[in-house]
């Protein structure tokens, strides 16, 4: 276990922000390997991950067609959760925003 008591605040909240952002790189990065993986697998075994799947290029034209926003402000203490900013705020932005600090503070760069 790494000891964090020798960094200053600042540096923690630094070293949280580099933790968030190479946790989602490696979580993408764990995806697509295994996505080839599947692929590799399937296609030993004469077939797509379409065909396995039951997916074609029409429905994956439709989800594309369909966009959905994007994220503006992002959970400090869970990266994964964020919020659009449209319609009702999500309950750890009501809470952030209850202990007095700004919902800018929240805004993803």
């Amino acid at each position: 276990m790494i000891d964090l008591s020798p960094l200053s605040y600042s540096d923690l909240v630094e070293l949280k922000k580099n933790l968030e952002v190479e946790i989602v790189r490696r979580k993408e990065s764990e995806k697509q390997n295994l996505i080839a993986e599947l692929q590799n697998l399937v296609a030993s075994k004469g077939f797509s991950l379409s065909d396995v799947l039951g997916t074609s290029s029409d429905k994956k034209a439709a989800k594309k067609a369909a966009s959905t926003a994007k994220a503006q402000f992002r959970n400090p203490a869970d990266a994964e959760q964020t919020w659009t900013g449209r319609g009702r705020k999500p309950q750890w932005a009501i809470e952030f925003l209850a202990t007095g600090r700004s919902l800018e503070e929240l805004r993803i760069a």
